[in-house]
């Protein structure tokens, strides 16, 4: 029942500029030609790169629904979404416990019938409603008893013009209530000449329908049903879409426009260097090494992202890249997101080149020794690698693992570093098809799909909290069959807290065989507490998610998951994959509520798919917020549902001559 308005806030910030305007308003004239829009206000529209009377007229809603509108209520409208106009007869208020409030009007319709409206927690509005005021309000008809209501209830400004069936609603803007901002925007609507405002033409295929920027601009604002408002959003999505894809063509034409070193690789060099890999590849990876090995021959520098499900074996196809490069004493920098992985790196590798004259080399925060400056050199590290006085003479590849643990600026300053190297961006989590367009737009592709033989997916199985004693009882047993057990928990917790990683340890260790992990320790002792496990000297390993990638125990069967609700889809995914990497099957074990992220790991062992159904549930909302993500600006186009156009437009933008 409960609605919410907002407080109309006193036009007092506009200057003599607004109050002088002309009768109608140009395109490009500065926002503060429109009434009640001073520089205060400007800046804060600014801020949302609405600078011009034309940007404020194409600042678009960003959701919308339809509506049924009403002259009156009607019983088969309940439940549905509505619009009615009411003459305020009564305004009420009262008290609630804890200091709230809720104002109830009571609106009059022209048929004398009657319907309310509550608001929670804003007492000011019983002296904004007076009797005999006509307002416009749109939310959900419900009945209670007798009475009609409308719940969450939407107020429009007054004078507003809502005639459509259609509800619309606008991003918000810090410090400017949505009613104000849907004033300016009709203002701008009624004032525009039009005569002036004219739009790029769009690229050959891509055009869709052939109404004026009038037309458009009122179907996105003041549409007459939700099938209208769709047809110009997806207009608008289109030309965003364009702006984007134009961006991150500009990005991967000047790349392979630019000079970089070349790395061909002959016959004889591919059987030496696929020799240093102890173990057959698969044919996903053998395609993906020889799609590596072409672009590496230039003749512009490589910019790859290679992504695959956990365990399909991506950092061998990177070795096998980085040795094209050490052929001809180049340097590899290999950029791990943790100490824990880029040691592990170090040490597997450095086994697999014994002998070859490639030296393996590490620098971490914790391992700053001086880098060699000659010959065929990889060097695995952090994010020390990155720091301004580690030179790397001779780098010809940066290869990026975990791209997600990064943002697009520290891959470029190790870039930086060498004279336009290739590129090899990897990620064990399967980004959404969305992402991939936008954000790794100017990259090739290369997708490992299988497996190496023999392992396994790792099925995952939901355990109630209650039902912990089960936990107990599965790593008894896979302890008992000679296997290593993970446990892993949300938080250290070295209060006592519940599902903290201390005290989980506290309890295991009266059992078994424990060693204990987490970012507050040590470096030495985490490494050493790894080394018992990796030995079998302990058999339950306890820890954060300092786990989730780079630890490689092929003895390790199940992993415990503590408070699994509180993990993302990912996280969860990448846990799972630490278990199944040698000969027995592995299996999770996903602790806590049965929320929707852990119904969906337990549902499927598909990373692509999770990726896909994570971005589902988290919305396109969470997509357009992301950091560096390529999606901040977007009104029009939906990332999520928009597919489609984002695929088209990709096509249609590099099939165009360049500018």
């Amino acid at each position: 029942m409960g609605g919410s308005t907002e407080r109309e806030a006193p036009a007092g910030d506009a200057t003599p500029a607004a109050i002088l305007r002309t009768s109608s308003l140009t395109p490009d004239a500065l926002v503060v030609t429109v009434p009640g829009i001073g520089p205060t206000t400007a800046n804060r529209l600014a801020d949302v790169s609405v600078t011009s009377v034309f940007e404020l007229a194409a600042f678009f809603p960003r959701r919308y629904r339809a509506l049924r509108e009403l002259e009156a209520p009607d019983e088969s409208a309940i439940g549905e979404l509505v619009r009615m106009q009411g003459e305020v007869r009564s305004v009420s208020m009262q008290w609630l416990p804890g200091r709230r409030s809720m104002v109830t009007v009571t609106f009059a319709c022209a048929d004398s019938s009657t319907f309310q409206a509550a608001f929670f927690n804003q007492p000011w509005l019983k002296k904004s409603y007076t009797a005999g005021q006509h307002r416009t309000l749109e939310g959900t008809l419900l009945k209670k008893g007798k009475r009609f209501v409308i719940s969450a209830a939407k107020v429009l400004p007054q004078g507003a013009v809502a005639d459509g069936e259609v509800q619309l609603r606008y991003p918000e803007v810090e410090g400017i209530s949505s009613p104000r901002l849907q004033k300016w925007i009709a203002h701008v609507l009624d004032e525009l000449d039009w005569n002036l405002v004219t739009l790029p033409a769009l690229p050959s295929g891509l055009e869709e329908m052939s109404l004026s920027p009038r037309e458009l601009l009122l179907a996105m604002h003041r549409p007459k049903n939700v099938e209208q408002h769709e047809q110009a959003r997806r207009h608008f999505a289109i030309r965003e879409a364009i702006k984007l894809f134009e961006a991150v063509e500009r990005a991967r034409r000047a790349r392979a426009q630019r000079p970089a070193a070349t790395f061909a690789v002959d016959p004889e060099m591919a059987e030496r260097i696929l020799a240093r890999v102890p173990f057959e590849l698969t044919a996903a990876q053998d395609a993906a090494v020889q799609t590596l090995w072409l672009k590496l021959a230039g003749p512009g520098a490589m910019g790859v992202l290679l992504q695959g499900d956990v365990g399909t074996g991506k950092t061998a196809v990177a070795i096998a890249a980085g040795l094209a490069v050490c052929r001809k004493d180049g340097m590899v920098a290999f950029l791990a997101p943790t100490e824990l992985l880029a040691e592990q790196h170090y040490t597997t590798v450095s086994g697999w080149l014994k002998g070859s004259g490639v030296e393996v080399a590490l620098c971490t925060a914790s391992h700053r020794r001086k880098l060699p400056r000659k010959g065929p050199r990889i060097v695995f590290g952090t994010h020390a690698l990155i720091a301004g006085d580690v030179e790397m003479p001779g780098l010809g590849l940066v290869v990026v693992d975990e791209q997600h643990r990064f943002g697009v600026n520290q891959r470029m300053k190790l870039v930086n570093k060498g004279e336009n190297p290739h590129v090899l961006v990897m990620t064990a989590t399967p980004i959404p098809r969305t992402q991939a367009l936008v954000s790794f737009g100017d990259l090739d592709v290369v997708t490992l799909a299988a497996r190496p033989p023999g392992r396994e997916a790792v099925r995952a199985f939901h355990l109630p909290t209650e039902k912990w004693a089960r936990a107990m009882r599965s790593i008894a047993r896979a302890v008992k069959r000679e296997g290593r057990v993970f446990v892993v928990c949300p938080a250290v917790g070295q209060e006592g807290e519940k599902g903290g990683v201390v005290r989980v340890h506290e309890a295991l260790q009266k059992k078994f065989r424990c060693a204990l992990v987490h970012g507050r320790i040590k470096q030495s002792e985490r490494q050493r507490a790894l080394a018992l496990f990796r030995e079998g000297i302990v058999d339950v390993l306890v820890g954060t998610t300092v786990l989730e990638v780079g630890v490689d125990v092929p003895e390790a069967t199940l992993i415990v998951v503590v408070g699994a609700d509180r993990f993302g889809i990912a996280t969860l995914h990448q846990l799972r994959g630490r278990v199944g990497r040698g000969r027995r099957r592995g299996m999770a074990l996903l602790c806590g509520p049965r929320t929707e992220r852990v119904a969906a790991i337990c549902a499927t062992t598909d990373g692509f798919e999770l990726a896909e159904r994570d971005l589902a549930l988290r919305g396109s909302g969470e997509l357009l917020g992301t950091q560096q993500s390529g999606f901040q600006e977007l009104l029009a186009l939906d990332p999520v549902e928009d597919l489609d156009v984002l695929r088209r437009v990709r096509e249609a933008v590099r099939n165009q001559d360049p500018q």
